[in-house]
């Protein structure tokens, strides 16, 4: 759990084609392979709820990119994904544990 709030609120938030970085408030830059993000989307369905297993619904992604985000509140980012998927909210304490080598901060 991170301690210090300013390691996970945003200062800035911008995406390319490849990847996202976050520049948090304490100066850190977190970057983020969007295919890698696409594939560990935290909504129920691509974490195997309703009767799936983990990577039933993103294992075959090959490419992702991002068509637009938005804040959710002021703890999280909403990502809408090239493939229209739109139910993943990426909590800013996961993004900046995953960000610091955590690999399984959206695995909970």
């Amino acid at each position: 759990m991170v301690t210090d709030l300013k390691k996970t609120i945003p200062q800035d938030i911008q995406y390319d084609a490849t990847e996202l970085r976050i520049e948090w408030k304490d100066g850190h830059l977190s970057r983020y392979n969007l295919l890698d993000l696409r594939k560990k989307c935290p909504c129920a369905t691509c974490r195997g709820g309703h009767g799936g297993k983990v990577g039933d619904a993103t294992g075959h992604i090959q490419a992702a990119s991002i068509i637009s985000w938005s804040k959710v509140g002021r703890y999280a980012i909403n990502i809408v994904w090239n493939d229209y998927h739109n139910t993943g909210i990426y909590s800013f304490d996961n993004l900046r544990a995953y960000g610091d080598g955590l690999k399984d901060a959206f695995d909970h």
